[in-house]
């Protein structure tokens, strides 16, 4: 159980990471040039770790997105100015819904995992309630940052903003239910 407990784990960071992070998908089309994980920061760590003023842990969400907007907005440009055919594109856009579906699975997992009876039985109802509230918004939240990709590859590049409010609305909903999460929920997320 605690083997399966680690892998959730990781694969919630990874989500975590790969879903709030720059454009990085697997794709048959030779754009992997285009195509970034998005700078590691240890500004990360210390957005959620340190004893920070709420005026500093926003100028550090409103740089780490700033960061990650600039980063995923750049692998769109780039996409976009590779001169895809038509096929090209279906194909991208093909790799692109495949990744999402794969993500919103393993999402699905880790949100089974973390709302079965044994997790949720040593929480009070508050802490379940705040649980639920975080997944289903999280959820939302990565569901407007696909439509943003998706529209970006397919149709016209949003604005930069769009993208950067999406990532500091992640950041900031991360750290509310950091500051109200159990214990045991957040054992071993920054190891």
């Amino acid at each position: 159980m605690k083997h399966i407990l680690l892998i959730l784990t990781l694969l919630c960071a990874g989500i975590t990471k790969i879903s709030a992070s720059p454009l990085f998908f697997p794709t048959k089309l030779k754009i992997g040039h285009c195509l970034s994980q998005g700078p590691s920061n240890k500004e990360l760590k210390e957005f959620y770790s340190s004893k920070l003023s709420p005026e500093e842990r926003t100028k550090i969400a409103e740089n780490l997105a700033l960061q990650e907007a600039k980063s995923a907005y750049q692998s769109l440009e780039c996409i976009r100015m590779s001169g895809l055919t038509k096929e090209e594109q279906v194909t991208l856009l093909a790799d692109h819904s495949h990744h999402r579906e794969t993500k919103e699975l393993m999402f699905s997992y880790y949100e089974n995992f973390l709302l079965s009876d044994e997790k949720t039985i040593r929480l009070s109802a508050f802490e379940e309630k705040n649980l639920r509230n975080f997944l289903e918004a999280k959820k939302e939240l990565l569901a407007r940052l696909h439509q943003a990709e998706f529209q970006s590859l397919s149709e016209k590049l949003l604005p930069l903003s769009t993208f950067q409010n999406t990532y500091m609305a992640l950041f900031f909903q991360h750290w509310e239910f950091y500051q109200t999460a159990p214990d045991f929920l957040k054992e071993g997320l920054f190891d």
